[in-house]
């Protein structure tokens, strides 16, 4: 073998593989899926879950002027109509649900005794309360108000009285 020469290797490159826009876009439409998915979870599954209705805007556009001058008859009514009713009992509603709005929700119990008892403990307190009676359980509520700023203004109220476990409910 004289006649061979030393030929030294030379590696080629490997060039990457042509398909690596191919991984680029699976992983691409793989992040758009799941997004997707988790939003129609979110809004078909879990919201109707937690009580939550998407197609129901919190926010409601008035008249300003209009607005102003029913609030003030609203308001003016129900003090008159609060003071008539004022009484050292809780009130108790024969409706098996109050008219819709937003209310503080204070405890829902199996028996009347147990929800008299904590709206006696309430009304102790200065705090006006109703029990009415839904799906044979008694809850003890705030009066019910038409707006979700009243229900936090009444929240924010009643903060200094030592009360736990109170949230806003919609009726």
């Amino acid at each position: 073998m004289v006649g061979h020469i030393n030929r030294r290797r030379i590696k080629k490159r490997k060039r990457p593989n042509g398909n690596s826009k191919m991984k680029f876009v699976l992983i691409l439409v793989i992040m758009v899926m799941a997004v997707v998915l988790g939003y129609l979870t979110a809004r078909f599954i879990i919201g109707p879950l937690l009580g939550y209705d998407a197609d129901e805007s919190p926010i409601t556009l008035t008249d300003s002027a209009a607005s102003e001058d029913d609030t003030q008859k609203d308001s003016s009514t129900e003090e008159a109509a609060s003071e008539e009713n004022s009484e050292d009992t809780p009130k108790e509603s024969s409706k098996s649900s109050p008219e819709e709005g937003y209310a503080l929700q204070f405890g829902v119990f199996t028996s009347k005794e147990a929800a008299d008892k904590l709206a006696d403990d309430l009304e102790s307190k200065g705090i006006e309360t109703e029990i009415i009676e839904d799906d044979e359980k008694f809850k003890v509520i705030s009066p019910v108000v038409k707006t979700k700023d009243e229900a936090i203004d009444k929240l924010n109220g009643i903060s200094d009285k030592e009360v736990e476990d109170v949230f806003i409910a919609s009726f």
